[in-house]
């Protein structure tokens, strides 16, 4: 029998993408599912406000484990970088592809 390997990658708008990753949303004070930078510091170049830490699949899991021990109180998602739910699908955010409208509008709007 033949063993094949298969890679999946996921991909959707802005909102399908953070809920299937369990994040709040644009509202959020971490709303970038790549990275960990605050909402007020992603209007500053990245050449002036440095690289933020990378957001993986591994730590959206531990971030939201920290947010269900810590009494699942949404004021206060911001904490747990917006980590407010379980990941839904166990694909790695190196396999997320960006949302082609948001980029899009972003490009435009600059």
């Amino acid at each position: 029998s033949t063993r094949n390997e298969v890679e999946l990658f996921m991909c959707g708008d802005y909102e399908f993408l953070s809920r299937m990753y369990g994040l709040s949303g644009a509202s959020g004070c971490y709303p970038c599912l790549y990275c960990l930078a605050h909402h007020q510091n992603l209007v500053t170049p990245l050449s002036v406000r440095g690289q933020a830490p990378p957001r993986t699949f591994e730590t959206i899991r531990a971030d939201h484990q920290h947010y269900i021990a810590s009494g699942v109180d949404k004021k206060h998602a911001q904490h747990f970088y917006n980590c407010i739910t379980e990941p839904i699908f166990n694909i790695p955010i190196s396999q997320v592809c960006p949302p082609g409208l948001h980029i899009t509008l972003g490009i435009f709007t600059k």
